[in-house]
């Protein structure tokens, strides 16, 4: 039933600078304050979609919430439209700065996507660092008019032209990497970035052969590497004291450690340790 999943909170995100927080659900955004008192809402869907267009309506899931604190926006992208992106106001997230036509996330309620903004690669002619937008979508396969990377950094240059289009890319490279078979499907649980490279946690089948089982892996991409060659992904798997194997991670967090946990795994406490829930 078309609005059958309004409401349904997707993610979840708190201004470090002003401790307002926002909320993508399915179908609605809204705006609180520390207190949790709503101060803006506004409705994304259900709207009609050119990629169901069996159905009158079809609901819009928030597939990415992300905070640019260096052009002080809000980033939205949902699941109709062909998972297209927005930029709102912070202060007002009625307030629709700008929207792009370029197709970034996953396009269906289902399919998964990570999102998170770090340095990108120098840019060409000023040498400057780029911070751009990483995003790990899963294939859909639903859709002739898509072309969407599995993994891709994305420009966050405010001109039309270059927002959220590839961050670099040329004939046959760039700032991205695609695996485009249904039959071997990527799902992003976690993303994050930290001393000089970008991370995604996956899990996902071992082989393409599709009866291999799931496993899970960690990601990592060089910030500097403008056509992807430092691309690099191991297996990841959680051992318990009875020696029993946990393979598919469930959630991910980046932080710092306390002095037992840093002196337990001989660190320092400003040094980042990835956290998973198997």
């Amino acid at each position: 039933e078309n609005g059958a999943g309004s409401g349904r909170f997707n993610h979840l995100v708190v201004n470090k600078v002003t401790g307002q927080i926002y909320v993508g659900a399915v179908n609605q955004l809204y705006q609180l304050t520390q207190d949790l008192q709503v101060v803006q809402y506004e409705m994304t869907g259900p709207q009609i979609d050119l990629n169901n267009s069996m159905k009158p309506l079809t609901d819009n899931y928030n597939k990415v919430l992300v905070i640019d604190y260096t052009t002080k926006r809000l980033i939205t992208c949902g699941s109709i439209l062909e998972g297209k992106c927005s930029l709102r106001s912070l202060q007002n997230i009625s307030d629709k700065i700008q929207s792009v036509s370029e197709a970034v996330v996953a396009n269906n309620g289902e399919a998964s996507t990570v999102a998170f903004i770090a340095p990108g690669p120098p840019d060409p002619i000023t040498n400057t660092i780029q911070q751009v937008m990483y995003v790990g979508a899963t294939f859909t396969g639903n859709s002739t008019y898509r072309n969407v990377p599995s993994i891709a950094s994305r420009s966050l240059d405010l001109d039309p032209d270059n927002l959220f289009e590839i961050a670099t890319s040329d004939a046959n490279t760039g700032t991205k990497m695609s695996v485009t078979q249904t039959s071997y499907i990527i799902n992003y649980v976690y993303g994050f970035s930290s001393e000089g490279f970008s991370y995604f946690l996956t899990t996902q089948r071992k082989t393409v052969n599709d009866t291999s089982p799931y496993i899970s892996k960690l990601v990592r991409i060089c910030h500097n590497d403008p056509k992807y060659y430092s691309y690099t992904e191991i297996p990841i798997t959680c051992n318990s004291d009875s020696e029993k194997q946990y393979n598919l991670v469930q959630a991910g967090f980046v932080g710092k450690p306390g002095s037992d946990l840093a002196k337990d795994l001989g660190i320092g406490v400003m040094d980042d340790v990835l956290f998973a829930v198997f």
